[in-house]
């Protein structure tokens, strides 16, 4: 199971977290489909109808993304509606970016991650 968005978590750890839950093709269609509809949060229906699953189908994947803090979610009446987290999308491509940076400088901690003083940023 995915840990919580709001878990502190190192870069290599967050990455991996945030790389898993979009490790299915059909949620990274929804991170498209979800981003392509900032002003208008997208109801699970609306979701499955646009990618042509079921609707547990849909609400399975959601559920994954938003556990990873890929999506937010309001409820509303008796929907509840989806939108594209831009606060994770921004951490992925910066914790992207850092573990790229850093894939090709030595560990200064013997690639001990859990005793390194630069977990968070992999320095």
């Amino acid at each position: 199971m995915l840990a919580t968005p709001a878990k502190a978590r190192g870069l290599v750890e967050r990455c991996c977290e945030l790389q898993a839950s979009l490790g299915y093709p059909i949620r990274m269609k929804m991170i498209k489909v979800l981003g392509s509809h900032r002003q208008n949060p997208l109801s699970v229906s609306e979701v499955a109808d646009t990618l042509r699953v079921s609707q547990p189908t849909a609400t399975k994947h959601l559920g994954i993304l938003h556990r990873a803090g890929w999506v937010t979610r309001n409820v509303v009446g008796a929907r509840v509606h989806y939108s594209l987290n831009l606060d994770t999308y921004d951490e992925y491509r910066r914790l992207m970016d850092l573990a790229f940076a850093h894939a090709l400088t030595p560990c200064v901690n013997d690639f001990d991650c859990d005793t390194c003083p630069f977990e968070e940023t992999c320095h």
